[in-house]
């Protein structure tokens, strides 16, 4: 079992399984919300199907392994090439309620040594679903993250779109 440091909360700590610690000291929430035109499902199968993800998720479409295993202790892996480098991203599951929420811990060794942790929400709307996504992040990497992001929503409003419903 993966030992956590001395001051990660013992609620964050399962002795039944392996569990990633993250470190909470100083993060600053980055939160970004967009509207699809879809049903919640249809996101939330985007975010947790191999294929469909390995078009949007992280490697700009470009990735060369997607691997998703979502459910709670579950893990994800997606490497591939951005800007022209090599880049992982691995991560592990930590709440998964289908088709409205996911957190998982991220960590791309690229950009950070520690597990920040990310949280999913879809919320029916009368245009079909909101995503509000909060990622728990080092300040300095607060830039990053946003504008990380928010390519992100767009890749995956390109994806929906290109599967028959397009995105707002």
């Amino acid at each position: 079992m993966l030992q956590p440091p001395e001051s990660t909360p013992k609620s964050w700590v399962d002795p039944t399984r392996e569990t990633i610690a993250m470190k909470t000291k100083q993060l600053i929430d980055v939160r970004l919300t967009r509207q699809f035109s879809v049903p919640p499902q249809r996101v939330f199968d985007a975010w947790t199907d191999s294929k469909t993800a390995g078009k949007w998720l992280f490697a700009v479409g470009q990735s060369s392994c997607v691997e998703i295993d979502a459910r709670v202790g579950g893990w994800f892996y997606v490497a591939g090439r951005r800007n022209g480098q090599k880049v992982e991203y691995v991560g592990e599951y930590l709440d998964v309620v289908r088709p409205h929420r996911l957190v998982f811990a991220l960590l791309a060794e690229k950009y950070s040594l520690n597990f920040e942790r990310v949280t999913v929400e879809l919320n029916v709307c009368e245009s079909g679903c909101e995503l509000s996504l909060t990622h728990a992040t080092k300040p300095e990497f607060m830039q990053l993250a946003r504008r990380d992001w928010a390519n992100v929503f767009e890749r995956l409003a390109v994806v929906l779109a290109q599967t028959g419903r397009n995105a707002a």
